[in-house]
């Protein structure tokens, strides 16, 4: 078996375990029975069980931020980049539901610092990027001159994350592209100034 393919197994096995059963409820014997490794294996890729939820966060981060890097341009207008957020959430959700479920759990439970502090760097860096298509969509008049970008962000991509962590967690996603959709629709009806 390929190695990518192994720690995945172990990655995924773990978000499966500790979003449904909870970090401190969940052993490195039970995420191997699930991975179908030996404890061995496990050790090769990961130094303990915080490691492996650690690992998980980075993943998170990673697979969002090559999105980012996929649909949203510097050289693209607001309202292209804006679009291409949207396909960010939805590709997102779409490949990695594993992932918007470890990060559900890392938000609402107690956990190691180290891991809410790795958790909270890491959505920081996202929402900077963010922020950056709001900044340039209010340069390029799309908003109030005195609109905050940064809670403007927030004001799309917070619901997003609700429609998206519900559509997961209670495995009911086929509704969730079209609630994205819509509410994305409300959200520019709204906001935005400058029509087209």
């Amino acid at each position: 078996m390929d190695i990518q393919d192994t720690k995945l197994k172990v990655l995924m096995a773990a978000a499966e375990l500790v979003s449904t059963q909870g970090y401190h409820n969940v052993s490195v014997r039970e995420i191997c029975e699930a991975a179908g490794v030996t404890k061995p294996v496990l050790y090769y890729y990961f130094k303990d069980k915080e490691d492996v939820l650690a690992e998980l966060i980075k993943e998170g981060h990673l697979r969002f931020k090559e999105l980012i890097d996929k649909y949203i341009k510097a050289d693209s207008s607001f309202e292209e980049n804006l679009v291409g957020l949207y396909n960010v959430y939805v590709s997102y959700t779409n490949a990695y539901p594993y992932l918007i479920r470890i990060s559900a759990h890392v938000q609402l439970s107690p956990l190691p610092e180290k891991i809410k502090s790795l958790s909270s760097k890491k959505t920081k860096e996202i929402m900077e990027l963010i922020n950056s298509i709001f900044t340039k969509g209010i340069k390029e008049k799309y908003f109030n001159k005195d609109i905050d970008p940064e809670m403007l962000a927030y004001s799309l991509t917070a619901p997003w994350g609700v429609f998206i962590a519900q559509g997961v967690l209670f495995n009911n996603i086929k509704p969730l592209k079209d609630n994205l959709k819509k509410y994305f629709d409300f959200w520019k009806s709204q906001f935005l100034t400058k029509k087209k």
